[in-house]
Formats: C-alpha cells, sequence, structure tokens
C-alpha cells in the first residue's frame, strides 16, 4: 500500500501501468422520504395568539346600576333634591317663585333634622325596623345613637344660627350629603321599606328642602 501525500486513503498500485491509484471515496446515500413515517409524526398546530386580559373596573369606581323599580324612581327624587341643595349651597337660585306658605329653608331642616335625630337618638331600634327589613344589632344601636346625637345638635346649630350668614349655606351643604348618603343610597343598594309608613318619606323630604332652598 502506498499512501498519497495529497490524501489521506491509500492507494493500490495499477497491475497495467505500476501507477497508484486511489480508492474511491464512499458517499453517504441521501436519506429515501418515507410517506409512513412522515404520516406518523405529530401535526404542529399554528400557535393561537393568546387574547389580550380584560381589565375590570375596580369597585371603588364603579357606578351603582339603577333599579327600574319604585325604589330607582324614588332614589331619583332625593337625588334631584340633592342637586338643588347643592345648587343653593353655591349661592345661586332658581328663579320661580314656590308658594310655601310660613314654611322656610332653616325651619324645614330644623323640624326633620330634629325629627330623625331624635328618633335614631332615642328609638333607634324602632327607627330602623321601619326602614328597613333587618333587625339591629348591638352595633347598629350604637351609631344609630350616636349619629342621633349628632343630628340633633347640628338642628339646633341651625336654628340658632350659629354660623351667622353662613347658616343657610351650611345647612344646604349638610342636607345634600345627607340626601345622597341617605335615601339615594339607601334606594340604589339597599333594600329599604318603600311605603308611606317606611322609607318612602326620606325621598321626598330631600326633594322638598332641595325646592325650598334654591327658591327662596
Amino acid at each position: 500500500l502506498i499512501f498519497n501525500s495529497h490524501t489521506s486513503h491509500p492507494t493500490m498500485p495499477s497491475p497495467v501501468s505500476g501507477r497508484t491509484r486511489s480508492s474511491p471515496r464512499r458517499t453517504k446515500s441521501p436519506a429515501k422520504f418515507s410517506p409512513s413515517a412522515a404520516a406518523s409524526e405529530p401535526k404542529k398546530s399554528p400557535s393561537k395568539a393568546k387574547p389580550a386580559p380584560k381589565v375590570k373596573a375596580s369597585p371603588a369606581l364603579a357606578l351603582p346600576k339603577i333599579k327600574p323599580t319604585k325604589s330607582g324612581v324614588l332614589s331619583g327624587i332625593s337625588a334631584l333634591g340633592g342637586l338643588l341643595l347643592a345648587y343653593a349651597a353655591m349661592g345661586s337660585r332658581l328663579q320661580i317663585e314656590v308658594p310655601t306658605g310660613p314654611v322656610t329653608f332653616l325651619n324645614f331642616a330644623v323640624a326633620t333634622g330634629a325629627a330623625y335625630g331624635g328618633g335614631f337618638l332615642l328609638v333607634p331600634k324602632f327607627l330602623i325596623d321601619i326602614n328597613f327589613s333587618k333587625s339591629p344589632d348591638k352595633y347598629h344601636i350604637f351609631f344609630a345613637r350616636f349619629i342621633g346625637f349628632l343630628m340633633c345638635l347640628l338642628s339646633h346649630m341651625i336654628h340658632t344660627k350659629a354660623m351667622g350668614a353662613d347658616t343657610s349655606k351650611f345647612a344646604a351643604i349638610m342636607m345634600s350629603g345627607c340626601a345622597f348618603l341617605g335615601p339615594t343610597y339607601a334606594g340604589l343598594k339597599l333594600n329599604p321599606k318603600q311605603t308611606p309608613a317606611g322609607h318612602m318619606p326620606a325621598h321626598v323630604i330631600m326633594l322638598v328642602a332641595g325646592i325650598l332652598a334654591a327658591t327662596e
């Protein structure tokens, strides 16, 4: 055997010419395509784009759903009263005349505030029972008496005009907040007894107060 300097393959001497020839290189045959093998391979499904996650609104920002019921209508009435009270608190007045007789906004605010305040202070369980279908526990009674005392105190301050020239503005701000946080919220979010002897008068009281404050 003779090794060629230009290749690493051994060469065999030719019997005819005495020359050496390189042995042929073995090449790998190309892989044959097998239909059965291709069919057995699992098919890869095209990747699907994942849908964007849904952004849920915060409960704190979510608007209350207005019920198309008697409670929804009554809540709209007290909300209108709250808006009129806020309008009056800003020093604005509606250019209309409403015959109210001897009733004024301030004495109406004093009478209604003292009535509800005295009820929460003295007979909280009775007042809650006639407004809602829930029996109050000792914690509700505690908060009711606490709030009732403050309502009576504020009514006395309005009656004596402790705030001087700003008494009407103070009363309008106080009752506007009560309109939205009281009967309006209760009608939309709770389940009050919407009867003439129950929670219904609270909605009407706020509307009357708003009309008085915005037309004086």
